[in-house]
């Protein structure tokens, strides 16, 4: 009997011991002794951008983001990324991300005026900016807890099924064309420019330009084939496309606004991410926002040499003919005024948000035209 009442006893024993040994197994894959944060388990997440990876979103953004967040993490997030339309197309970036296809993407929200209706405030040509204040406006408006409409903000208003990590926006618009030169009023009138929103549509139609709306990721081809003569774009990002091979002849001095973009995820799966990995997240977008500003400054310089050096002709607005200043300044607060009313037209509060607008602008060192100034 006694035999039996050990035997019972150290079989007890071991059964203890193998749960003790499975609990600390458990443990260890947890993460709470292995370094993988609060489940242990490594959270895949698929990126995307129909961007090339040259794109300074991409490559200046999007990717320093990824690796801080997985540095933050330690490796307790992955990310599988897709550049070029490889998975998706652009601007199709945030629909991908609202219906799974994509968790996490660069979104382009000014292509898709039907859906993002708002979005293009930050295209209204500008009496002085650069690419810090023109990032750090597009940041406070996306901030802003100024009530637009029905209650809610901006953010709320456009963006409401996502959550939103802002990205610096380029650098200023200017006007490029393949060699078209601006030498009187009449030499602009006609000319064919690429227009990358209704804003630049509003103001081609004001000054007598003709609009050409196509995404930029299109444009080359067309280009090379002299469908049209140029375009609004930003000098800081021709190389994402290879366009500085194309343009030969730029108005700089003159601000045609600023295109803007975030990284975006659905409310949904932001939610379902631990703690931990939401404040990594979040940490990496404010260490990383004004190094985006600083990319696209340095892009600009080195764009310009290399343009020069190709036989480019970057021309001053100040030194224009004055018809032609005369001509291009006429459009600007025309077009504050007009993309306000459109705005209301189709039943959004335009003019509270170019108030809006114009002050963040104003606050964040940048100017706009008197005009404007005026605007209630």
């Amino acid at each position: 009997m006694r035999k039996g009442k050990k035997g019972i006893l150290l079989t007890l024993i071991l059964s203890v011991f193998m749960i003790l040994a499975a609990c600390s197994s458990e443990t260890s894959k947890s993460g709470a002794t292995g370094g993988k944060g609060e489940t242990g388990e490594v959270i895949k997440l698929r990126a995307a951008t129909g961007l090339s990876s040259q794109h300074a979103w991409w490559s200046a953004n999007m990717i320093p983001w990824m690796e801080r967040v997985e540095e933050l993490t330690n490796g307790q997030v992955e990310f599988e990324t897709f550049a070029g339309g490889e998975l998706v197309s652009t601007p199709d970036e945030g629909d991908a991300v609202l219906s799974g296809t994509i968790d996490v993407g660069l979104v382009l929200p000014i292509y898709q005026p039907d859906q993002y209706a708002m979005a293009e405030i930050t295209m209204l040509p500008l009496a002085k900016s650069d690419a810090h204040i023109g990032s750090n406006a597009w940041k406070e408006l996306l901030a802003s807890d100024v009530e637009l409409a029905d209650g809610k903000t901006f953010s709320e208003l456009q963006f409401g099924d996502f959550k939103i990590f802002p990205v610096a926006t380029t650098q200023e618009y200017s006007i490029s064309t393949t060699g078209k030169e601006f030498k009187t009023a009449k030499d602009v009138k006609g000319t064919s420019l690429r227009t990358p929103s209704r804003i630049h549509e509003k103001y081609s139609e004001i000054i007598g330009i003709n609009s050409v709306t196509m995404p930029a990721v299109e444009m080359y081809d067309s280009l090379s084939r002299g469908s049209f003569d140029g375009s609004y774009y930003s000098i800081a990002d021709w190389s994402g496309y290879g366009f500085q091979d194309l343009f030969k002849y730029t108005i700089t001095g003159v601000n045609f606004g600023h295109f803007n973009a975030f990284i975006g995820m659905s409310n949904e799966k932001w939610d379902s991410l631990p703690k931990n990995v939401q404040e990594a997240m979040t940490q990496a977008n404010e260490e990383l926002f004004s190094k985006g500003a600083d990319e696209w400054i340095k892009r600009s310089e080195d764009m310009m040499k290399k343009n020069e050096a190709d036989g480019g002709k970057f021309v001053e607005f100040s030194t224009l003919d004055q018809g032609v200043q005369d001509l291009i300044n006429k459009g600007i607060e025309d077009t504050w005024k007009d993309y306000a009313s459109l705005l209301e037209k189709q039943g959004q509060p335009g003019n509270k948000l170019v108030t809006l607008w114009r002050d963040i602008i104003l606050e964040q060192g940048g100017d706009v035209p008197d005009g404007v100034k005026k605007m209630k």
